[in-house]
């Protein structure tokens, strides 16, 4: 019982240090899901230093709104590549939802140099689609 605990918790460990180096890689033209503040955090730091938009995706699985920009913004990933895309499920990771203050979803927050420059509440495809290209550009 003793040695398997032990494998477990290597296991465990090492499962997350991969996804914290998973979390430092910058990925392009897909959407990447946010399931704890500290890779939200290490994904934002390093589109910063690269001066790179990112785009904070905030959902849930209940939320029919939600399942209805789902396909734009995995469409929108593929259009845009240099853009970075993050997907924020509330329910998953409800401390990164509280910091960022969302009182009702789809919420969408543009950030570039650490600093928000713009957002989309509700479920507005052309919204959601210009102001990604007046800042993508």
């Amino acid at each position: 019982m003793i040695k398997f605990k032990m494998i477990y918790s290597r296991l465990t460990y090492n499962f997350y240090i991969m996804q914290d180096v998973k979390a430092s890689t910058q990925t392009y033209g897909e959407v990447v899901s946010i399931r704890k503040a500290s890779e939200l955090e290490t994904r934002l730091t390093a589109s910063s230093k690269s001066n790179q938009l990112a785009i904070l995706y905030f959902t849930a699985t209940w939320c029919g709104p939600c399942r209805f920009m789902a396909p734009l913004y995995t469409s929108l990933a593929s259009k845009y590549p240099k853009v970075l895309f993050l997907k924020i499920d509330i329910d998953e990771a409800s401390d990164v939802a509280a910091k960022w203050s969302i009182s009702s979803v789809p919420t969408f927050f543009f950030t570039k140099n650490g600093k928000e420059i713009d957002k989309v509440v509700g479920a507005d495809k052309s919204s959601l689609e210009n102001k990604l290209a007046k800042y993508a550009s």
